[in-house]
């Protein structure tokens, strides 16, 4: 995903307390030598207030890299060496668990997580950043380009009215990920990319754009993106501008191209070079050069996207069967097509639950539960999924919880506490006011009288309980939030 050029940044913006010359590797794009330091620094026995966040550096930086085979242990070990309020585990659960689905291409999951925690109001506005840096990397990921430019400049108001040490760090990343955006969208929105479904039916006007409104937007960006001085940015903005131009017809920005391709090889960011390898084969397929565009896909036929399954594939799959149109191969074209038509249906299908709660923050109904359980391990998904299943019932135990999965209810609460930074019985009583506050915004016959009967649906029988966790959790009464 193209955001691996821009996660290691973000990432370390968010740690206070980072080795010396630190960050100035990441800056320069030499992540190798970035996660070395930050190995040495945890294995010479440091500890400190930021050891939690610099653990969960290392964690990032080999995700990108693609070389963690223990990422969840890691990240868990961050966790439990967090010694802040129940807030700060929360976030980082929530924030961990997001990234972790991002790039596994689980971005129903990592969009809950990351709204999960832009709904932390305690935590500290670094982290706010990046929360929402991933929201916005997730919904150009999910083809809402509108969206993600909405959240960008959310991000930027943001950012502009801190007084952060990292400030001027993120806005340089702001606006050479603006630059992106609106190159990607100049590229999908143009005439021969037409049938490219997924991103045409986030785009908000579908029509094909030849370089007007579209073109103006991307000059304007890259204009701003030009002052930006920081290396790794720079590499990202020159490639962007070698694409544009591809895109325009000169083939001679091939060889920028090719050399940003290389650095992606040699920082070790492999997926992030195969992804920026089929933007460029759409700039190829725009340009209307069908050689090019197979010379550039031939690399991929040898690695795992030809039997990638789901989101993963959608961009391979769309690229082969407008590179086999161009060779004349229509019955091998129409073929890929199906199967990217296919997956495009099931992906945009399952995207709508994700994107409404967001679109519509004011009405917002129960969240997606599905982030709450990644955060946990393996072994206490089970109990969280039983505790889901019985919340209409008022008796409902931590003690039964406990031993239906075979485990103590004191290992259960340690569980819940380290990973979701709430107990069973807090989790259960923030479940159900989330369960009776979606009744009472989605059933227009609930009135005042009857709220308490929404109430015993989801296991609260008593009204001065109701009232005073309600309001607790959501600042209103339950009768303020019917008269919305």
């Amino acid at each position: 995903m193209f955001t691996a050029a821009y996660f290691p940044l973000a990432s370390a913006l968010t740690v206070r307390g980072l080795p010396d010359g630190f960050l100035d590797k990441l800056c320069e794009g030499n992540f190798s030598a970035a996660r070395t330091q930050a190995s040495r620094w945890l294995e010479g026995g440091h500890r400190s207030e930021e050891l939690p966040w610099l653990l969960q550096l290392r964690a990032d930086l080999e995700m990108v890299s693609g070389i963690g085979d223990e990422l969840e242990e890691q990240y868990r070990r961050a966790q439990k060496a967090i010694r802040s309020p129940r807030y700060a585990i929360r976030a980082a659960s929530c924030r961990n668990a997001g990234w972790q689905a991002f790039f596994r291409h689980r971005l129903t999951t990592s969009f809950s997580c990351f709204t999960r925690v832009m709904d932390e109001k305690e935590i500290h506005p670094l982290l706010q950043f990046e929360a929402r840096f991933g929201i916005v990397c997730t919904l150009h990921q999910l083809g809402r380009s509108g969206d993600a430019s909405d959240a960008l400049d959310e991000l930027a108001q943001l950012v502009d009215a801190s007084n952060e040490s990292g400030a001027t760090h993120w806005r340089d990343l702001i606006a050479t990920l603006r630059f992106d955006l609106a190159v990607q969208r100049e590229l999908l929105a143009c005439a021969p990319l037409v049938d490219h479904v997924y991103w045409r039916s986030g785009m908000v006007d579908a029509r094909p754009s030849t370089g007007a409104a579209a073109g103006d937007s991307a000059d304007i960006c890259e204009a701003q993106a030009m002052r930006v001085a920081t290396p790794l940015l720079r590499q990202r903005i020159g490639y962007l501008r070698d694409l544009r131009e591809l895109a325009a017809g000169s083939r001679a920005a091939m060889e920028g191209v090719i050399a940003h391709l290389n650095w992606a090889q040699r920082a070790g960011l492999n997926e992030y070079a195969c992804t920026t390898r089929l933007e460029v084969v759409l700039a190829a397929l725009a340009l209307e050069a069908p050689q090019l565009a197979e010379m550039l896909m031939e690399p991929l036929h040898r690695v795992d996207y030809a039997g990638a399954i789901g989101r993963r594939q959608l961009e391979y799959l769309y690229c082969v069967s407008k590179l086999r149109q161009a060779q004349g191969r229509a019955r091998e074209s129409m073929q890929y097509y199906s199967r990217y038509a296919l997956i495009t249906t099931q992906c945009l299908r399952d995207d709508a639950l994700a994107i409404a709660p967001f679109a519509n923050r004011a009405t917002r109904t129960a969240p997606q539960l599905d982030d709450v359980g990644a955060r946990l391990p393996a072994k206490y998904r089970r109990a969280y999924r039983y505790l889901q299943e019985n919340l209409d019932r008022h008796d409902l135990s931590v003690r039964e919880v406990a031993a239906e999965v075979g485990v103590t209810e004191r290992a259960l609460q340690s569980a819940f506490k380290n990973f979701l930074g709430l107990s069973p019985t807090e989790l259960i009583r923030r479940q159900r006011m989330e369960r009776i506050r979606a009744e009472l915004l989605n059933d227009p016959a609930v009135s005042d009288r009857n709220v308490l009967n929404a109430a015993n649906k989801w296991g609260v029988h008593n009204r001065s309980t109701l009232v005073s966790g309600y309001r607790r959790q959501f600042q209103e009464a339950p009768s303020e939030t019917l008269e919305r």
